[in-house]
This record gives structure tokens, C-alpha cells and sequence, in this order.
């Protein structure tokens, strides 16, 4: 990490720091959660519902440094020592902070929040409630086929572009993508994807990034493959698809098109990209790593 972005990382911890100070001074038996955004429209309910604190207060730290900033911040202050404070953060592309020992963290077992929107199983839990469809109904099989089919080919067509970033991430290139849309490298059609880029137009659209050689691409090529692509795969990108898709889907059942749908299925789903984390949060996945993190604060408490 270079030393402006170690700077604007004391900086965001400090200044979350003096937000959670005054909120402490208030309410001392409230349940801290940090996050790096607003990743609470994901956790918040799970919170709720698993710890039942009396008072949870959420902080968005501006980003994972910001997280792990606060963290230690707290943990280096007696005066803090019994405050009940939860962190969660992503893993992204990099190392487990697990391997450091920060066992108080909760990191994603997935690349991010964003994964545990676009399994299997969450689709199939937006078919049964927004589509109506049961696992018996022809429509419903004809749809997680589709959506198994064209998944697989999505993370064909995104793979080089997932390995090249993370590559970049390793060498700890220049790379800003926190606004950067996978339809800019592929065409989304429930029939097939459509590949609009190689690896030579990411290097003119980032020059500023490190020129990767094909053996480190195919090391961490590997590495990502020797997982689920569905949960390594950086997540805006996975549940941008997921958001394609359903778009796409929720158009053909309320037409009623062959072949994709054998008769008319009124679906009333409105989605948007900015609210599909709160919008479909109920669907998500909730991995038995966050239960485990969670009821550990029911306990103590």
C-alpha cells in the first residue's frame, strides 16, 4: 500500500472514529457493526433476526481499510475493551485476514456481499416467491437450467478479465473499477454472451497498471478456478449478471415466450441495480461461517 493510501486510510478510521465516540457516549449497550458500506442492507436483517440486539447501531467505514482501521483503533483502547462491536468486510482478490489471526473480523467465505446473491439457490427462491413457480413446475426446471447454461458462460467470457485484475490487485496497480460495469466487456442475451474485449484493451483503458506476464495470468487463473468461479469472481460484476438476467427472464414469463416459459407468468419484481442488495436481500445465501459470527454476539450478550 502506498503511503497516500495508508494516509486516507488512518483518516477514514479516525473519522469513523469520532462518529462511533459521540454514538458510545449515548448509548454504551448498543451493538457496534461496522461496514465498509452499505453492506447493512444485506446484514441488517440477519442481525436482527439472528442476534435481536435492543440497539444496533450500523457505520459505514468508506471502504475495507476503513473496517480494519476502526478495528484496531478500538482494540488498542481499554476504555473500549467491553464494547460489543462486530466488523464485517469482503474478501475481494485478496489474502484471508484469517491467516493473520483476526478471528473478530467477519470476512466473506466469497469473493463479496454481492455472491451470495447469484447462487443457484437464491435464484431458485426468487422463482418460488416472485415468480410463483414451484420445483415441480416445468417452468421452474426450464429456469434454473437457463440460468445454470448462461452463468457458466458468463464466467467464460469474464474470466480473463477477473484473473487480469486480480493480477493487477496483487501488484498493487493503480486500477479504479469501484463504478466499472461488465456490460462494457459483454453483451447479455438469454440465447448466448458475447465477449467485446481482450486482455490488450484493458491495458489502454488502465495505462497506468502493471504489464502482467501470461504465467502469472495462468497461475492465478489456477487460483480462481480451483474454487466456485460463481463465488471468486468479483461480485458486482456476478450479480450485474444476475440483475441482466432477471431483467431479461421477468420480460419473457410475463409474455409468456417459447421456449423459455410454456404459458403467461405475471411477475410484479421490480428491480433496479441500486436496491437489488435490499430488494432481493431476503433470498440471499447466509453461510453457516456468518451464523457462527453472529450467535457469538448472542452469547456474550
Amino acid at each position: 500500500m502506498s503511503v497516500e493510501s495508508l494516509r486516507a486510510s488512518r483518516n477514514r478510521a479516525v473519522a469513523v472514529f469520532v462518529q462511533f465516540s459521540r454514538l458510545y457516549k449515548e448509548f454504551e449497550s448498543a451493538l457496534y457493526c461496522f461496514f465498509e458500506g452499505d453492506d447493512s442492507k444485506y446484514y441488517g436483517i440477519r442481525i436482527k433476526n439472528i442476534i435481536r440486539p435492543e440497539k444496533y447501531i450500523d457505520i459505514s467505514c468508506n471502504g475495507k481499510e476503513g473496517v480494519l482501521g476502526i478495528h484496531r483503533m478500538l482494540s488498542a483502547r481499554k476504555y473500549y475493551s467491553s464494547v460489543k462491536a462486530a466488523y464485517f468486510i469482503d474478501r475481494d482478490f485478496d489474502k484471508s485476514i484469517y491467516e493473520t489471526g483476526l478471528t473478530q473480523i467477519y470476512e466473506t467465505p466469497c469473493y463479496s456481499v454481492e455472491n451470495f446473491y447469484t447462487s443457484v439457490d437464491c435464484f431458485s427462491e426468487i422463482l418460488k416467491a416472485e415468480f410463483k413457480l414451484t420445483e415441480l413446475d416445468d417452468n421452474f426446471t426450464r429456469s434454473i437450467s437457463l440460468y445454470m447454461k448462461l452463468q457458466d458462460e458468463f464466467h467464460n467470457a469474464v474470466e480473463s478479465l477477473n484473473v487480469w485484475i486480480a493480477c493487477q490487485r496483487d501488484n498493487k496497480s493503480v486500477l479504479n473499477i469501484s463504478d466499472l460495469s461488465v456490460l462494457r466487456f459483454i453483451d447479455i442475451d438469454l440465447d448466448k454472451i458475447t465477449i467485446k474485449y481482450t486482455i490488450s484493451d484493458l491495458y489502454t483503458m488502465y495505462p497506468k497498471t502493471c504489464c502482467i506476464s501470461q504465467d502469472e495470468l495462468d497461475v492465478k487463473r489456477s487460483e480462481l478456478q480451483a474454487s466456485n468461479r460463481q463465488t471468486s469472481f468479483r461480485g458486482k460484476f456476478e450479480i450485474e449478471f444476475l440483475f441482466s438476467f432477471l431483467q431479461k427472464l421477468i420480460s419473457e414469463a410475463n409474455q409468456g415466450n417459447y421456449p423459455y416459459f410454456t404459458k403467461k407468468i405475471k411477475v410484479f419484481l421490480s428491480l433496479s441495480k441500486k436496491n437489488m442488495i435490499s430488494d432481493l436481500s431476503q433470498y440471499a445465501d447466509t453461510p453457516d461461517s456468518l451464523y457462527s459470527y453472529l450467535e457469538s454476539f448472542k452469547t456474550s450478550s
